[in-house]
């Protein structure tokens, strides 16, 4: 299984860098339960161009400090490279930022929320359909956003019942796509160390202290990438 990653941003700075690039951590996170896998990545938000839809198996796409509705050149390309995969039924994967152009780019609606920053180490319930990907029980997963899927696209189901992000994980009929609003590519480690570069100047003080706390549990991320590496090996498969 060839997949090719779309990056959309990196990481800065000398102690986030030290965690290696997002596309990095997808390798790490989702490499183990899916060894068949081999990675490719375009830096689509640094200007490089993708390859065609049907050079690649699957797709995935990475988080970004960037909105959706943010005039950066490289969002709208972006959203027309999704549709054609889409058009192409390759099978495509979004996480955070990714979560919110897939829906953007297939008729939803993703923006600023009015209830601030989600951070932290939360709990997911699953619906029965997020139950049949994920597993019974809900999903401890990692947090940090502003930016939620606000109007869900016509093809579009639920897969969690999280009042914080109400679309906070989607899977799509006949695309086929998968997005999730948490991030099961970070460590807590990693979450931490972004929570502190924020505090202070992007996040009061005290709700960086408290997301912090929330980071000693366990974490469902090996869960997480077992239910994606099931959605991949079965979208390839039998293409939509």
């Amino acid at each position: 299984m060839r997949i090719c990653i779309l990056e959309t941003d990196r990481p800065e700075g000398e102690v986030l860098a030290g965690y290696g690039t997002y596309a990095d951590m997808f390798v790490r996170w989702l490499g183990a339960e899916l060894p068949e896998a081999a990675f490719d990545r375009c830096y689509i938000a640094g200007g490089e161009t993708p390859a065609a839809p049907g050079d690649y198996d699957a797709y995935m796409v990475t988080g970004s400090r960037a909105g959706v509705y943010e005039d950066h050149p490289w969002i709208a390309p972006l959203i027309a490279h999704l549709q054609a995969i889409r058009d192409a039924r390759r099978p495509v994967v979004g996480i955070c930022f990714g979560h919110q152009v897939l829906a953007q780019a297939f008729g939803g609606q993703a923006r600023r929320s009015e209830d601030g920053w989600v951070l932290g180490r939360l709990r997911q319930q699953l619906n029965a359909t997020g139950e049949e990907i994920f597993g019974p029980g809900p999903l401890q997963a990692l947090s940090l956003h502003r930016d939620q899927v606000m109007e869900l696209p016509p093809a579009a189901r639920r897969l969690t019942e999280d009042s914080l992000s109400p679309n906070g994980a989607l899977l799509y009929d006949g695309v086929p796509a998968l997005s999730l609003q948490f991030h099961p590519e970070f460590a807590p480690a990693y979450l931490g160390a972004l929570i502190d570069s924020f505090s202070g100047e992007r996040l009061p003080e005290s709700q960086a202290a408290a997301a912090r706390a929330t980071l000693e549990g366990p974490v469902d991320n090996d869960r997480i990438a077992r239910g994606v590496a099931r959605f991949l090996r079965a979208a390839v498969a039998s293409p939509a």
